[in-house]
């Protein structure tokens, strides 16, 4: 009986001191840590350019020790500098995720649901201007893309042909704000 509790409470400690390993100081699962059920392991969440591309798309699903995971993550470059963080439901990314440059800056931020982007996504320039910004609709469909200049200045801005929209068109500006050329697709969508 002692040395099947022993084995016991043995098992127990190495299987909580292998999970502890696994973990930021935050609490968060080392992202390095998971599986993906595509065997790759890629987190891009605003590769989504138009409705084909979102019907085609197929979130990765997360798995921690052969189970679907669930709770925070991150992941650090050179074992220190945080690179990513958000959270995962279910395997599927969920909630605010935030990736960050090897400065400390937020290089891209949006939210996902259920393993889409949904809502505003911005990427940075490397020092807090925003150079790109997507708004993704609730099913993960890609609505609206504005460019930036450096700047600040709006490069170019355009809505997508999405569920909902009738027409596509896509203003260029100039560094200085001036209109250089406006697209609208001839086609309407019936």
């Amino acid at each position: 009986m002692k040395s099947t509790l022993f084995y016991f409470f043995s098992l127990s400690f190495l299987l909580l001191s292998s999970c502890k390993n696994d973990l930021d100081k935050q609490g968060r699962l080392y992202l390095k840590t998971l599986t993906t059920s595509s065997g790759k392991f890629s987190l891009s969440p605003m590769t989504v350019s138009d409705s084909a591309s979102r019907l085609a798309y197929v979130p990765d699903t997360f798995f921690y020790k052969n189970s679907p995971y669930t709770g925070a993550i991150a992941q650090y470059e050179y074992d220190t500098i945080l690179s990513i963080s958000g959270f995962m439901k279910n395997g599927l990314m969920d909630s605010t995720w935030t990736f960050y440059f090897t400065s400390g800056g937020v290089k891209m931020t949006g939210v996902m649901k259920s393993g889409v982007a949904v809502g505003i996504w911005k990427a940075y320039y490397g020092y807090d201007k925003v150079s790109v910004q997507k708004d993704f609709d609730q099913q993960g469909f890609l609505i609206a893309r504005k460019e930036f200049y450096d700047n600040g200045q709006l490069k170019n801005e355009q809505n997508v042909n999405a569920p909902g929209y009738l027409r596509e068109r896509a203003v260029s500006y100039d560094n200085k704000g001036n209109v250089t050329s406006i697209y609208v697709k001839d086609s309407i969508k019936e």
